[in-house]
């Protein structure tokens, strides 16, 4: 590209609130197909990729890994992460944008999340940690995470203690976790967690991730240890924070909101299924209910004043957990 064209780029970078990516950085990690697959370490190995955005001034810096949803890093919610980068790095936090699809050959997963397990993007999310944590730029001791819906459930599956340690990054942990309208019909628990803070924002009106279920697991992480903060916003839906997205009733989304699954970590098995405990349920039995709960449909809409609240709890949430100047 021609140094007038890099110029113009990064003008328009700037004049939209976008931070400019310091350098792509592949992220070695895993695809498991399935939760026992994870588990059992016998997931084929991949290569995924991040962009790495550095704040001005001299480091070690804290750093957030941020984690797309379902739309991927393309369009709307791609600018949307990105000026988040933008933000954290205008506090002195470096940003570890991690592309769970492009790599593997996927746009988005809104139509099908079965088309890529969530437990691909938990592996990169701790891989990326792993990454982190190796460059003498980053403060090991404070990196973070941050998603949005799809990526929000892979932010509450990284406080994790049992998927930590299958990733093999040693002492490291995330310091902190931040969950903007993260789904929780699915939800794993596990015998420990990371006692890390989390922050949840949420909209009380979202019907694509109802926030029953995430509030449910808010719930059961403080009675893990994990410090929580849990923020809603009245007459607010999903994608509130998404300038220039898309608006109104989407038909073609993949909703499970109306379902109820409760999975523990240790064994993989679903302990609770339909609000009732159940005993090891099958493959089958699982996919049949998944058939009666699962929907499509939901509401995507823009809330300004609802993004603006976010950035600002954001920033104190960082600003006391990360012990920023300012």
């Amino acid at each position: 590209m021609r140094a007038w064209a890099i110029a113009a780029a990064a003008a328009l970078m700037a004049v939209a609130g976008l931070a400019q990516a310091e350098e792509k950085v592949a992220i070695p990690s895993i695809t498991p197909a399935t939760l026992p697959q994870f588990l059992s370490g016998g997931a084929p190995a991949a290569t995924v990729s991040g962009e790495l955005y550095l704040p001005k001034g001299q480091g070690p810096f804290p750093a957030m890994i941020l984690k797309h949803g379902s739309g991927g890093l393309e369009g709307p919610n791609g600018a949307n992460i990105r000026k988040w980068a933008a933000t954290l790095n205008g506090w002195g936090v470096a940003a570890f944008v991690v592309d769970s699809f492009g790599p593997r050959g996927l746009k988005d997963t809104a139509k099908n999340q079965a088309v890529l397990s969530v437990w691909a993007d938990v592996a990169d999310s701790f891989a990326a940690l792993k990454v982190l944590g190796a460059d003498p730029r980053i403060d090991k001791s404070r990196i973070g995470i941050m998603g949005w819906s799809r990526g929000g459930s892979v932010v509450l599956d990284t406080t994790l203690e049992k998927p930590r340690q299958i990733m093999g990054v040693g002492d490291l942990k995330f310091a902190l976790h931040v969950a903007f309208y993260a789904a929780a019909e699915t939800q794993y628990r596990d015998s420990a967690t990371d006692h890390a803070p989390i922050l949840f924002l949420h909209g009380e009106a979202d019907n694509y991730v109802p926030m029953g279920a995430t509030r449910e697991y808010a719930d059961w992480l403080k009675s893990m240890g994990n410090p929580v903060t849990f923020i809603s916003y009245p007459k607010t839906y999903h994608d509130f924070d998404v300038a220039g997205g898309y608006s109104g009733f989407a038909k073609v989304l993949q909703v499970g909101g109306h379902c109820d699954l409760v999975v523990d970590v240790t064994t993989g098995q679903v302990v609770r299924m339909g609000n009732k405990p159940v005993n090891a349920p099958g493959p089958d039995e699982i996919k049949a209910y998944y058939k009666t709960c699962v929907t499509f449909g939901a509401t995507l809409q823009y809330n300004a004043a609802a993004r603006a609240d976010a950035v600002e709890k954001v920033h104190a949430f960082l600003k006391d957990n990360f012990h920023l100047a300012s």
